[in-house]
This record gives C-alpha cells, sequence and structure tokens, in this order.
C-alpha cells in the first residue's frame, strides 16, 4: 500500500488486536511513527517494519565483525543509495513514471521514505550510534517538477563517528547502487549490494581480504541458516528478504509464546522505525535552513 496510508491502516489493525508487519517507511513524519510505537506499546502488540537490506549475510557478517571491534573504533561510514528511475526515459522517450503517490512531497520528501530510510537505518543497524547533528542538502535534478530526487547529507553521531550520505533517484546508471563503507582503527570494509556475496576487508598493514560466506573465520554468514546454496552459487534480494521475514517470524513466535514484545537484533518496531523518520526530518529542516540541525530533537 502507498506509503502515506500506513499510520491510518496500522493504527486500525493495533485496534483490532494484530500483529503487524508494515513495508518501510512506517509513517510519512515522525510523529506519526511515533503514535504508533505508542500503541504499540500500549497494546502490547508488535508492529515489525521491514528493513531487507539487512537480512544479507555479508552485511549480518560486517555487523558481527564491527561489534567484536575487528575494525576498531569506528570513525567514519560512506553509504550511498544512487538510482537512476526520475531521470531514465522509456523505449518511447518519455521519463518513467511511478506511481501518482511517488510523485508529491509532504513533510518528510518521497525519497528519504523510499530510500533514505534504507539508509539511516543501516548505519544505526551497523554501528549501534545515536546520530546528534545533521548538515542536508536536497535537490531537483529529473524528469519531475517540485518533486525532490537527490539528497546529500553529514551525520556526526556519538563516540565521534561521521557518515556521509547520498542517496538519489537521478543517477543514470545505477539501477541500484547500495553501497556501504565503514572505515575504523584497526581496517575498513565495503560491501555492494549489486554484488552481495562479497566483502571487502582492509587491515591497517596493507592487506586486502575478500571475504564470502566460505571465507575462514566467517562466524554469522556461514550459519547453516544462510547456506540454502554453497558459496560460489550466490544468494540474493529474495533471500534477504527471506532471512529477515524468518527474524521476524520468530520475535512473533516468541511474543506468542510470553505475551512479551521481546527486543531482536535482526527483527526491527515501530520505535526503531521513529528514529529513523526523526533523522529524516532533521536532514530535511537542516536542507531548508541550510545550518547544522539537531537529531535529537
Amino acid at each position: 500500500t502507498p506509503t502515506p496510508s500506513h499510520p491510518q491502516l496500522v493504527m486500525e489493525a493495533l485496534n483490532l488486536g494484530y500483529t503487524v508487519i508494515c513495508e518501510k517507511a512506517l509513517a510519512t513524519t515522525y510523529v506519526d511513527g511515533k503514535r504508533i510505537a505508542d500503541a504499540s506499546h500500549q497494546h502490547s502488540q508488535p508492529v515489525f517494519v521491514t528493513f531487507n537490506y539487512t537480512g544479507y549475510p555479508m552485511v549480518r557478517e560486517l555487523k558481527n565483525m564491527i561489534s567484536l571491534g575487528e575494525l576498531g573504533k569506528i570513525q567514519q561510514v560512506h553509504i550511498e543509495m544512487p538510482q537512476e528511475t526520475f531521470e531514465r526515459l522509456d523505449t518511447q522517450g518519455e521519463p518513467c513514471k511511478p506511481q501518482p503517490w511517488r510523485l508529491t512531497d509532504d513533510g518528510i520528501p518521497t525519497i528519504s521514505l523510499d530510500l533514505g530510510v534504507h539508509v539511516v537505518h543501516m548505519i544505526e543497524f551497523l554501528t549501534q550510534r545515536t546520530p546528534l547533528e545533521v548538515m542536508g542538502s536536497e535537490t531537483r535534478f529529473g524528469n519531475f517538477e517540485n518533486i525532490i530526487d537527490n539528497v546529500y547529507a553529514s551525520i556526526r553521531y556519538s563516540d565521534d563517528m561521521i557518515a556521509q550520505v547520498w542517496y538519489s533517484k537521478t543517477a543514470l546508471g545505477h539501477a541500484n547502487g547500495l553501497r556501504l563503507r565503514v572505515y575504523g582503527t584497526e581496517g575498513s570494509a565495503e560491501w555492494f549490494q549489486m554484488n552481495p556475496e562479497y566483502l571487502v576487508f582492509n587491515d591497517r598493514t596493507g592487506n586486502k581480504f575478500i571475504l564470502t560466506r566460505a571465507s575462514p573465520g566467517i562466524k554469522e554468514a556461514s550459519l547453516e541458516r544462510y547456506t540454502r546454496f554453497k558459496a560460489g552459487h550466490p544468494a540474493g534480494f529474495i533471500e534477504a528478504f527471506a532471512n529477515h521475514y524468518s527474524d521476524i517470524h520468530a520475535a512473533i513466535i516468541r511474543y506468542q509464546a510470553s505475551g512479551k514484545v521481546l527486543l531482536s537484533e535482526w527483527a526491527f518496531s515501530a520505535l526503531d522505525a521513529s528514529s529513523g523518520l526523526k533523522l529524516l526530518e532533521a536532514i530535511h529542516c537542516s536542507a531548508k535552513t541550510k545550518h547544522w540541525v539537531s537529531a535529537c530533537q
């Protein structure tokens, strides 16, 4: 369903006693997202929001490496998600027109609700850092008037970490160019969604390693749940979704057994999604004011 319809539908489902799985973005404003999170808590009914890119085995391996300190103290994260949909032409030479609701910006720009939610959630997922302040830039380059289609942001996080963010719908040549690079005091790592079976790791002595699910020392991505096919037979987008839904299913089973909404590192709540909406609102505010804006308000 279109993103603007999510708050009404989710609230109705909660009031009827349903557990909810909602596609990102949970809502179009932080206020609506927080209202859903509060209702979920009040009803003791889970609301899960799908951030499917976290389901890739090598992304989860990177998260594990960061948590074990294998990259040292994280200093920088660079993450981008360029696409070409608002610049590209169809076979008749006409703009490829998306659904009408994607051509309206209200509150948080729609591109941030489509792409930005993934980007800011991925940073938090990998690093567990809290955003403190942001400087944002929003522009329009593409085929459709009055719609933001390109966003940059510099974000300062807790523990002196900096993130550089770019997401776009006017980057010709990119079908879905999600790429993340993480730099620490002991090493760096890079992962690219179009080549998802490989994680490139660099240590501080100049060594470069290409890690796969079959590499020695792999701890997370080598688990049996990720080995539907042997390494060398690539897993991809559908499998990442399956991993993510499997984790949501496990969280629902735990809820049914205990009657409590239990936290999970792989399944994400309405409160998780709301924190991302708050950061995207701060990016939008900064782009309008051309100043650093607090991400904690």
